[in-house]
């Protein structure tokens, strides 16, 4: 609801000398003050400035609208100021199977709606105007239609495409693949495509996430898929999309470098330079060289690893960051569920001490080291628990031990 409140209120009429605009954070003054309808020489009195902020609360960039009017520094006329607040919650604007690419149609808004903005408040008169404003330039059937859209959480966006339905996903099939068969593609395919919108971003990022690293794990670290057509076919309630593989060579690990450590980490992976670039061997060397580590007490380190390609040998080379973050150190132990006289062997047994850095996984093999061991009879359930303290970069471990589990009783037979 809008504010309006005014001072000096007089009857007659007299030229407005300036007007200003307060609280703007996206807009500029020069595009709100001509949606106002209000010039500068024009006569106006109060009724005049209700309109205005009427005007301006009616565009949808808006929250609020309030107007101060006071006395020009001539004396002659008046000095208007608009107190505003923007409408905070904006998206991005994106476009659709329409005509023109991005920049263009961003253009075309921008000519036909001087408060345009990207991001822009998705409100109906803000998405209304600039409907009409595409349908105008573009002039297609079904006309064009805003809505605002999440074909992922965290992609929040104000979709302009035809007025008809987004289209899906019905079948996936594949041509010029020769390492896996087309069954095979279409099963991995499958579960995350059928179903879903199309659109051929959103399909590539399916392909990449889904069938590249198929490829991947014999060394196919160029297939590409330079081509998808997506259409309708026969009776099929969606469309059928086509995808070009060009599954290129198969290359090898020249050289795996290390930067953030010293490079004798990379034992720890065990990159096999010299033979085919497998991706779950590379999985897995990362792990252990995560785990190695975090074994120092290094619990949230993170690796990046970057490929440099040399097409003409047919190799690559691997570049691998890491994060270490902090050095965590082990805390204060405490144990639950022993009696005085247990505790003390089993706290004696805890071989990390506390300042040390902390092991990753100690408490849950020290737990199975106890059981396998038999160092209690009819031990029952036990569990670690972790707690860290992130400003002191410590962790605290609470054992517990379960009541023992008895033995069965043996039935007598009489």
């Amino acid at each position: 609801m809008s504010v309006l409140t005014g001072f000096l209120l007089l009857a007659a009429l007299f030229p407005i000398e300036s007007i200003q605009v307060e609280g703007l954070k996206r807009l500029k003054p020069a595009p709100v003050i001509a949606a106002s309808g209000l010039k500068v020489g024009q006569q106006a009195d109060k009724p005049d400035f209700e309109a205005a902020a009427a005007r301006l609360l009616a565009t949808g960039v808006l929250a609020s609208v309030g107007y101060r009017y006071t006395s020009s520094g001539t004396g002659n006329g008046f000095a208007l100021t608009f107190e505003v607040v923007e409408v905070d919650q904006v998206f991005p604007v994106r476009f659709e199977e329409l005509p023109g690419t991005e920049p263009e149609l961003l253009k075309i808004l921008g000519a036909a709606d001087p408060l345009f903005t990207n991001p822009v408040p998705a409100t109906v008169q803000v998405i209304k105007r600039l409907e009409t404003a595409l349908n105008a330039h573009l002039k297609i059937d079904p006309p064009v239609v805003g809505k605002v859209l999440a074909d992922r959480p965290e992609e929040i966006r104000l979709l302009f495409r035809p007025n008809r339905p987004r289209p899906t996903v019905a079948s996936v099939t594949f041509t010029g693949n020769k390492v896996y068969a087309t069954p095979e593609l279409q099963v991995k395919m499958a579960g995350v495509a059928i179903g879903t919108l199309f659109t051929e971003d959103r399909f590539r990022e399916l392909l990449n996430n889904q069938i590249r690293p198929l490829y991947e794990l014999h060394g196919y670290l160029r297939v590409s898929f330079p081509k998808i057509v997506a259409k309708k076919t026969g009776d099929i309630d969606g469309l059928d999309v086509e995808v070009d593989i060009v599954e290129g060579s198969v290359y090898k690990l020249d050289k795996a470098t290390l930067t953030g450590g010293a490079q004798d980490l990379l034992k720890e992976a065990a990159f096999k330079e010299g033979e085919i670039f497998r991706l779950h061997e590379i999985v897995d060397g990362l792990e252990r060289l995560r785990a190695s580590l975090r074994a120092q007490g290094y619990m949230k380190v993170t690796t990046e690893s970057t490929r440099t390609y040399a097409d003409d040998k047919l190799s690559v080379n691997m570049n691998v960051t890491i994060t270490r973050g902090a050095q965590y150190k082990m805390g204060k132990l405490s144990i639950q569920g022993l009696d005085i006289t247990t505790e003390p062997e089993i706290r004696k047994m805890w071989g990390m001490r506390e300042g040390a850095p902390f092991r990753d996984q100690y408490p849950e093999k020290f737990l199975q080291r106890v059981k396998d061991d038999g160092v209690m009879d009819n031990l029952g359930e036990t569990r670690a628990k972790l707690t860290f303290d992130e400003a002191r970069a410590v962790i605290h471990v609470s054992l517990t031990f379960a009541g023992e589990k008895k033995a069965p009783e043996k039935k007598r037979v009489f």
